[in-house]
């Protein structure tokens, strides 16, 4: 009974060992096979990835290559572009330098057309007109080589904005010319150191300009001087006009003035004529009535006799005075006045005037042109009232206050300077040398009560 037993152990446990190697070789073919499968699924996705990736590559190289291509496009349409811009701002200088001396040759024109005076005491017409002639011609020559130590490359290569050293500078004098010419058009005789500084201003400006172009360029100094001396003979040719006109006006103003004493005299004249036909009248009847009467009567009435007489005398005088008045052009007063709030102290005006009443003329000169009435220091009569006015000017000429237009009759001098040369001269009048001001001192009162207040 034992055996059998053992033999069946046996067999159940060949079994067991059986089925255990039966489930480990399968289990061990799961995983050979989960193992296949993972490696086969791996290297797909790698062949995948691989492929995804080349494409991808493929797809950038096009990208690069197509944007490479676009990029060449633009800078060979770039190069274009800046030969077209050369080609178009090579044809616009030409054209621009020939505008340019049109307008030079315009601008000088009408320069020239201004009209001149007729002074030859001054600045004669034609000797402006040759001046101006020689000036210009020599400019328009040195204008050719108005920038020296010019290389002539090109320096800048920007797109539109290609503009060569050579050409800048070639500008520069036309421009040059032509700020000068439109300067002579507008300067007067006022503002004319305001048109040089302008002009000097325009010269260091382009100087400098074309220094930052190219460090060696510099303007010609004929060129220069040319240019101003171009202004300048324009500025002495305003000067004399405004100086021909200021002796016109002068002359104008003459000429009213005498006919005003000429009108003035002759009406005095007339008025002392009539109260000396009056007088003489009054005289012839009171002289029949004394002799109709008592010697008695006529001792009374001898007093008026003389009163009338004299009256007669005074108007026969006034009437003389008149008619030599009108007829000599040369009487007149010279007066000395001032005008404190007007000029400040220590300025005296010394003029002349031929008016019966010299107050009047006083008068007009402070109605209107300044704010404060003139005060009289000394109204002088003369039979050579010009003369002595002209001997005034003269020994004081050196106190003047405008020493450029000698028709200003204003001087830095004291009254008592004034007095001192009419003694030397032998000339007795009455001098005040205190001035009132009254407008003026009365003025600066209310001011100081404004402020105080």
């Amino acid at each position: 009974m034992e055996l059998p037993k053992f033999f069946l152990f046996s067999i159940l446990l060949f079994a067991g060992a059986s089925a255990g190697l039966y489930f480990l070789y399968k289990r061990r073919a799961d995983i050979l096979e989960e193992a296949t499968r993972k490696a086969e699924a791996i290297t797909g996705n790698a062949d995948k990835s691989r492929e995804e990736i080349v494409a991808a590559a493929k797809a950038r190289h096009t990208e690069l290559v197509d944007e490479a291509t676009q990029k060449v496009e633009a800078i060979e349409s770039r190069v274009e572009r800046l030969k077209n811009a050369e080609s178009d701002l090579q044809s616009r200088l030409k054209e621009v330098r020939a505008r340019l001396e049109t307008m030079t040759d315009i601008a000088g024109e009408q320069a020239a057309s201004i009209e001149l005076i007729r002074d030859s005491d001054l600045l004669s017409s034609q000797e402006y007109q040759k001046d101006r002639k020689q000036i210009r011609t020599r400019l328009k020559k040195a204008a050719q080589d108005a920038v020296k130590n010019v290389r002539g490359y090109k320096a800048d290569v920007n797109i539109g904005q290609y503009v060569g050293v050579s050409a800048k500078s070639d500008m520069a004098g036309a421009l040059l010319m032509i700020t000068t010419e439109m300067l002579c058009a507008k300067t007067t005789a006022n503002n004319g150191h305001a048109s040089l500084d302008k002009l000097h201003d325009s010269i260091r400006a382009t100087g400098a300009l074309l220094k930052a172009v190219d460090a060696r360029a510099e303007l010609d100094r004929e060129f220069t001087e040319l240019l101003d001396k171009r202004l300048k003979i324009e500025i002495d040719y305003q000067r004399a006009r405004q100086l021909a006109r200021e002796k016109q006006k002068e002359i104008r103003e003459q000429e009213r003035e005498e006919r005003r004493a000429r009108k003035e005299a002759e009406q005095a004249q007339k008025q002392a004529e009539i109260e000396e036909e009056i007088k003489r009248n009054a005289i012839a009847e009171l002289e029949q009535r004394l002799a109709l009467e008592s010697e008695e009567e006529r001792a009374k009435h001898r007093e008026e006799l003389e009163r009338l007489q004299q009256e007669l005398a005074e108007a026969h005088e006034r009437s003389e005075r008149a008619r030599s008045r009108a007829q000599d052009t040369r009487q007149g007063h010279v007066y000395v006045i001032s005008n404190i709030g007007s000029f400040g102290e220590g300025v005296l005006k010394i003029g002349m005037t031929r008016r019966l009443d010299p107050l009047d003329r006083v008068k007009e000169l402070g109605d209107a042109s300044v704010p404060f009435s003139f005060d009289i220091h000394a109204l002088i009569e003369s039979d050579d009232a010009p003369s002595l006015e002209s001997d005034l000017h003269r020994v004081l000429n050196d106190r003047r206050v405008n020493k450029v237009n000698l028709r200003k009759e204003y001087f830095r001098v004291s009254i008592e300077e004034i007095e001192q040369r009419l003694a030397d001269s032998g000339i007795e009048a009455l001098v005040n040398s205190v001035p009132s001001a009254d407008e003026y001192y009365e003025t600066l009162k209310i001011e100081k009560s404004l402020i105080e207040n």
